[in-house]
């Protein structure tokens, strides 16, 4: 599969490119700094501004699938990255005629807000974070609107360490508190959710199982930080 990855030097991002590549795919890293992307065979890296239409455009002709990693930063207020960026990538996939597209947001946004628990609802999106999950959910939406294969992967607090390999998906309410997952995991579950239909057009919270809910927002990242 011919895979273009938007976010790709980012924490999930990174994991992204290394996964795709190692399964065999073709990858195209979309990023603004082609000098944090080592050349490997297999990838070719392109760079541009998410928020270039035309950039955007010239990365995806030519892909069978897009994957966005995609995030704001606290101190990019405003700046709506995801939404802005998605918007050109839905325009490119349309003309480009690329139906695929799996897409990394938060828990937390949407319908979702009410079971992130206290301490994230009122501290972590309520305050820290709340541009950023404005965001994500405008992204959500841009995405509903369209005709495409979309999946949008709602992450709890994104965590630096070792892939377990398990984790539990779910769309149904019944994921009702914030954890930890390894970025390794999240990039396995958005790779093998571009091979399936099981999660077309709808919004899995994706979440480690073995993991207990978090009581504290410290030595991990944000939900959706990986730009």
């Amino acid at each position: 599969m011919r895979i273009v990855v938007f976010g790709a030097t980012g924490g999930t991002g990174r994991h992204l490119v290394a996964q795709a590549l190692a399964a065999g795919h073709r990858v195209t890293a979309f990023t603004r700094n082609a000098a944090a992307i080592p050349p490997q065979p297999g990838l070719a890296i392109f760079s541009g501004d998410s928020r270039d239409a035309g950039a955007v455009a010239q990365a995806v002709s030519g892909h069978d699938a897009v994957v966005c990693a995609l995030g704001g930063r606290p101190w990019r207020r405003r700046e709506f990255v995801c939404s802005n960026a998605i918007r050109h990538i839905v325009a490119a996939m349309t003309a480009c005629r690329v139906r695929r597209i799996v897409a990394m947001s938060t828990f937390g946004a949407g319908d979702t807000r009410a079971h992130v628990g206290a301490l994230a609802r009122h501290v972590l999106f309520g305050v820290v974070l709340r541009s950023e999950v404005a965001d994500k959910e405008a992204m959500e939406r841009a995405l509903a609107a369209t005709d495409l294969d979309w999946t949008v992967v709602r992450v709890g607090l994104l965590a630096d360490r070792p892939a377990r390999g398990t984790w539990r998906a779910a769309d149904d309410g019944s994921i009702r508190a914030m954890r930890r997952i390894a970025r390794a995991d999240v990039a396995t579950f958005m790779l093998r959710s571009l091979a399936s239909d099981e999660w077309v057009r709808r919004r899995p919270v994706l979440m480690d199982q073995g993991e207990p809910p978090a009581t504290s927002i410290r030595r991990v990242t944000a939900p959706g930080r990986g730009d």
